[in-house]
């Protein structure tokens, strides 16, 4: 009986027991801890959604990844003398955020810390930081000023991309600029680069449309690919002598008025100054080998081109599109001109070519025939072959006149197989606008030639003669000795005509 009463009392003693620290715990219950904090490292932070200031407790030595990230209402942050590193992402689209201390200890910002902080609109980078990591502040729309200390030696890729507010901005000595470290800042009016700088990086002030003030250092070897693209308040830019590469679209859409190009160019990517509107006058230093594919295609306020000795190639379509073009210089040293070279500059007039100057509506005027064909037919195609095809521009002088010369280089050398195939594949176009000028003579000498012309291409040229030199028609076709069709019916063509 005494073993079973000690046993009930054990019980009810355990019962009070837990009755009693469930009450404690109901009564007191933990609350959950805001930082979690392991060995120094603020792994993550738990807010309410009304909180709108933090301070991060003392102790912490590293701000970890991703540690606020998307913490949406956050306005102002703290960090405690002691931090020495915050880690990638830590506060990435932190929307609200405006203002952050960052202590003097901090050695370390890893990339994307403050990527997508919309409403940060200053920052000072602490002193003993060396570099700025990529995308550090990314799309922070309204950052106006960041102050960056003399000790950072490294700017990495898109560090400032799509800082729309950023104004100025005063660089650290450092190599490089790295590819897309301003793109799409398009308030940015003025950057100051040191002088120890060598590449410009891809996309590097892409868009930045309010540009108006950069000075490259001397030192400065490559523009890459769209460099300076978009860059509508950039009239003018001194390119360094060292430069030895212009990248793929460097300049395109820029607001340049003039531009001096270095000798020291040794490639150049296509369309690198295409679509400059405002682009008037260019110089080019001798040394200079290549006009590089479609370099000033649509450069629609160009009106003269001297291209300087040295240069072998014209590429394709370098001068397309180049609408007020008038004058060009072509020297000696330039061995092949693309057939698209000067496609649709209707306005070209006057060439020095190979020491010739010649007018080019009266290109047939002058000993022009030992022009070379590949530069001339290069003239020819800067009338558009739509117009070409639909006989819009069979009057005009101009073309006119280029398919005079064509004809007499073909019969001075049949045998120059790329005349022979240009006038065979162009024959009728070429013929009918040659008709339009009655060059009688041109005509004979072409008539000498067996199988050119078709009884359709005389019967034309007849229909299109007039009164007067019904005579002189007739006596040329009766010369007529490879005649596809018989002298008689050359006869009555004639008679019919003009009812001889």
């Amino acid at each position: 009986m005494k073993r079973v009463d000690s046993m009930k009392a054990k019980l009810q003693a355990l019962f009070r027991s837990v009755r009693e620290k469930f009450r404690t715990l109901h009564s007191n219950p933990e609350k959950p801890q805001k930082f979690q904090i392991i060995q120094g490292v603020l792994i993550k932070c738990q807010i309410n959604s009304y909180e709108k200031e933090l301070v991060i407790p003392d102790g912490v030595i590293t701000i970890g990844t991703a540690a606020f990230y998307n913490c949406r209402n956050i306005e102002k942050i703290i960090l405690p003398d002691g931090v020495r590193i915050i880690r990638s992402s830590a506060f990435e689209n932190c929307r609200k955020l405006k203002t952050v201390r960052l202590p003097d200890s901090i050695t370390s910002i890893y990339e994307r810390a403050f990527t997508g902080c919309d409403s940060l609109e200053e920052i000072q980078l602490p002193p003993k930081l060396t570099v700025i990591s990529k995308y550090l502040f990314k799309d922070c729309y309204v950052l106006k000023q960041i102050r960056i200390p003399k000790g950072i030696t490294s700017v990495q890729e898109s560090a400032f991309s799509g800082c729309l507010s950023l104004e100025e901005i005063s660089l650290p000595l450092c190599r490089d600029i790295p590819d897309s470290l301003f793109r799409n800042c398009r308030n940015l009016k003025s950057v100051s680069i040191p002088s120890a700088s060598g590449r410009i990086g891809k996309g590097a002030f892409h868009n930045c449309q309010n540009l108006k003030n950069i000075v490259l250092p001397s030192r400065i070897r490559i523009i890459s690919d769209n460099a300076f693209q978009n860059c509508l308040n950039l009239t003018g830019i001194q390119i360094p002598e060292n430069v030895e590469f212009i990248g793929y679209e460097a300049f395109k859409n820029s607001g340049l008025e003039h531009l001096v190009l270095p000798s020291t160019i040794t490639q150049m990517g296509t369309d690198a100054f295409a679509d400059c509107k405002h682009l008037e006058r260019v110089c080019f230093s001798e040394g200079i080998k290549e006009i590089y594919p479609s370099m000033f295609r649509n450069c629609t306020e160009l009106k003269e081109i001297r291209i300087p000795d040295g240069v072998r190639v014209i590429k394709q379509s370098a001068f397309s599109g180049c609408v007020n073009l008038t004058d060009i210089t072509i020297p000696d040293s330039v061995i092949g001109v693309s057939y698209t070279a000067f496609t649709l500059c209707h306005n070209l007039r006057n060439v020095k070519l190979h020491g010739l100057y010649f007018s080019v509506i009266r290109l047939c005027d002058t000993g022009l025939y030992s022009a070379p064909y590949d530069a001339m037919v290069s003239i020819v195609s800067a009338v558009s072959p739509t117009a070409q095809r639909s006989g819009e521009n069979l009057h005009d002088e101009k073309i006119t006149a280029v398919y005079q010369y064509l004809f007499w280089k073909y019969l001075q050398n049949p045998e120059d197989k790329k005349i022979a195939d240009y006038i065979h594949e162009n024959l009728n176009l070429m013929f009918d606008s040659l008709i339009t000028v009655k060059d009688i003579k041109l005509i004979q000498e072409l008539l000498t030639v067996e199988n050119l012309f078709t009884k359709e291409n005389i019967q034309k040229f007849i229909l299109f003669a007039n009164h007067e030199q019904a005579y002189e028609i007739q006596v040329l076709l009766s010369e007529y000795q490879y005649s596809a069709f018989a002298p008689e019916s050359i006869e009555e063509i004639i008679r019919n005509k003009f009812e001889l």
